[in-house]
């Protein structure tokens, strides 16, 4: 068994396609007006309109990104540019080695070096 996708429902598709687009610094593997899906390794990140009346406030879906040390500064500074707001720092944090940030949208979202 493996994890295929983990999907955020969102309000406005055209805002939040710019903004993972913008921070995930590729475009989407596939696209509609309803749908659309980036491939982060093996993993499918979605963002599904909701357009069928749900009220939404953020998400309980929450992917952790890992990184190399050197690489996590750079995406974190992308991410924060973007309008993403810092929630948790646990990066000095040795037991944690992360950071939580919300996206525009108030989906949360993880940033780690917790390499196994």
């Amino acid at each position: 068994m493996r994890i295929r996708t983990a999907y955020f429902k969102v309000t406005d598709m055209a805002s939040a396609t710019a903004f993972w687009e913008r921070l995930l610094e590729q475009p989407p593997a596939r696209k509609s007006e309803r749908w659309t899906e980036f491939l982060v390794g093996e993993v499918r990140l979605g963002l599904l309109l909701n357009d069928f009346g749900e009220e939404l406030v953020g998400s309980g879906c929450v992917p952790v990104f890992e990184f190399a040390a050197a690489q996590l500064q750079p995406f974190l500074g992308r991410a924060k540019a973007l309008g993403a707001s810092v929630l948790l720092d646990g990066l000095n944090n040795e037991a944690m080695k992360s950071i939580v940030l919300a996206s525009p949208d108030g989906h949360e979202f993880e940033l780690c070096t917790c390499h196994e």
